[in-house]
Parts: C-alpha cells; sequence; structure tokens
C-alpha cells in the first residue's frame, strides 16, 4: 500500500470518527516530530505501545482513556519489564 493510499484511508476514518479520545491519541501520534515537552516525550517503543492500543479502542476491544492516563499506563508497564 502505497503511502497516498494511507492517507487517503486515514482521512476516510477521521472524518467518521466521534470519539474525543481516539482522536486525541491520533493528534499526539502524528505530531510526534513537533518539539516534545516532558509529558510528551515518548519512546519509540511508547509510540508502538501506544498505537496498538487505539488499534484496540477502535475495534472496541478495550475501553478509552485519556490521552494522559495512556501514557501513564504505558510508561507503567515500562518500568515494570524493566524490573523483571
Amino acid at each position: 500500500m502505497t503511502a497516498l493510499h494511507l492517507q487517503t484511508e486515514i482521512q476516510r476514518l477521521l472524518r467518521r470518527e466521534k470519539n474525543i479520545t481516539v482522536l486525541e491519541a491520533i493528534r499526539m501520534l502524528l505530531r510526534r516530530e513537533e518539539a516534545p515537552t516532558d509529558d510528551d516525550d515518548l519512546s519509540d517503543e511508547e509510540v508502538v505501545e501506544l498505537q496498538g492500543r487505539v488499534r484496540d479502542m477502535v475495534s472496541g476491544k478495550i475501553k478509552s482513556v485519556s490521552e494522559k492516563e495512556s501514557i501513564r499506563i504505558i510508561r507503567a508497564a515500562g518500568k515494570a519489564q524493566l524490573k523483571a
């Protein structure tokens, strides 16, 4: 699939999306190259995990949580893995 096809599909999906939490998570992912703040400074692994959670929310597999709560959960999971 080309970048143009992906952009078209994403735009179509975004027009239908009404869940603010999902839209905020997508915005955060798309703005990852902008100057990060301390709260938004995610590692590559955290971004991948967040992307997976967004897919799970969109599919209804998990309930939605706020952007800040998502970051807290991801970071807590990462710290737990380091201790293991």
